[in-house]
């Protein structure tokens, strides 16, 4: 009877061993995915920024040579400011 329980323990114990061992390789290739994923946002957020800049900048351009460089400078400047409130009111409202 003694050898019928041993033989149970070490089942059990290979079922645990098992199971650990594949959670372990979930998590591994949960992680590498994860990595992935945020290594192509941030290049996508780069990417992203870049432009935002040349954009501004040649907004910024046209409208001095229309209006001048303190109206440019202040048209600009509100832009972000409305697009900021913005971004900070829809980001309370999803909160809610």
């Amino acid at each position: 009877m003694s050898e019928e329980r041993g033989s149970g323990d070490s089942l059990l114990g290979g079922l645990v061993r098992a199971a650990v061992a594949y959670g372990t390789v979930a998590a591994a290739n949960a992680g590498r995915r994860l990595a992935t994923a945020l290594v192509g946002y941030l290049f996508v957020t780069v990417l992203f920024l870049a432009s935002l800049c040349f954009l501004t900048l040649s907004a910024h351009r046209a409208l001095a040579d229309a209006l001048g460089e303190i109206y440019a400078s202040l048209i600009v400047g509100c832009i972000y400011l409305f697009a900021g409130l913005v971004l900070a009111l829809v980001l309370q409202l999803k909160r809610r």
